[in-house]
This record gives C-alpha cells, sequence and structure tokens, in this order.
C-alpha cells in the first residue's frame, strides 16, 4: 500500500518535550528536539466552558501525518502526550499517542486540542 502523499498536502513542525524534576521538586517541560513531518488536519470538534470565571474554547482536531520525518525518523516513535505540534502557526498540544492505522505503517492519526 503507497503512503497517500497526495492527501498529506500541510507540514507540521513537531516539537519532542523531555520531563524533568528540578532540585525543589518541580516538574518542568524543556523543548528537546524539532521535526518536520507532511500532514493533513480535518477539524473533530469544539466546545466552550467557563474555566476559572473565563470564557474557554476548546477545539479539537485530527492530524494525519506522514510515517517519517524530513530526516528520515520514524514520526510515531518521537510524539508522546506532551508534545507540541504547529501548523500554519497554530500551535497544538497532543492528548494521546500516535494511532497506526491499518498497523500498516503508512499513515499515523494523532488527536490534538487548542484552547483559545
Amino acid at each position: 500500500m503507497p503512503i497517500p502523499f497526495g492527501l498529506l498536502q500541510q507540514s507540521a513542525t513537531v516539537t519532542t518535550r523531555t520531563a524533568g524534576q528540578e532540585t525543589s521538586g518541580a516538574f518542568e517541560l524543556t523543548a528537546s528536539t524539532t521535526y518536520t513531518v507532511r500532514c493533513c488536519v480535518q477539524p473533530s470538534s469544539t466546545s466552550d466552558s467557563a474555566i476559572y470565571k473565563r470564557e474557554t474554547g476548546t477545539t479539537q482536531i485530527t492530524i494525519f501525518l506522514a510515517p517519517t520525518t524530513s530526516t528520515g525518523t520514524n514520526t510515531g516513535s518521537i510524539i508522546n502526550h506532551i508534545a507540541t505540534i504547529t501548523v500554519d502557526g497554530v500551535v497544538y498540544q497532543v492528548t494521546g499517542e500516535p494511532l497506526n492505522l491499518c498497523s500498516a505503517g503508512r499513515v499515523y492519526q494523532l488527536n490534538v486540542f487548542r484552547e483559545t
């Protein structure tokens, strides 16, 4: 089965982050590496809620990613639940691990969100 590059017309920047712990015991996130990968963004759902007396909108997005980055790294192995993905200047937070559709290693599906 060929990789559907014709459907993956956008470019995403994946920033992997690692979690560390300061000497005081507080957790901190550090940006470690960025990768570029072809993708296709599809809206899933939106919702509004009041968080701390502030109106907050959440947009759920499904991103389909190519199996390898521009440097040849496996896309599924670099994304974790604390990574961020930037598409067209919009930064999305990852909500889970990428799903290897049909276990064929051709396209990864990833659920992300953005709060406004």
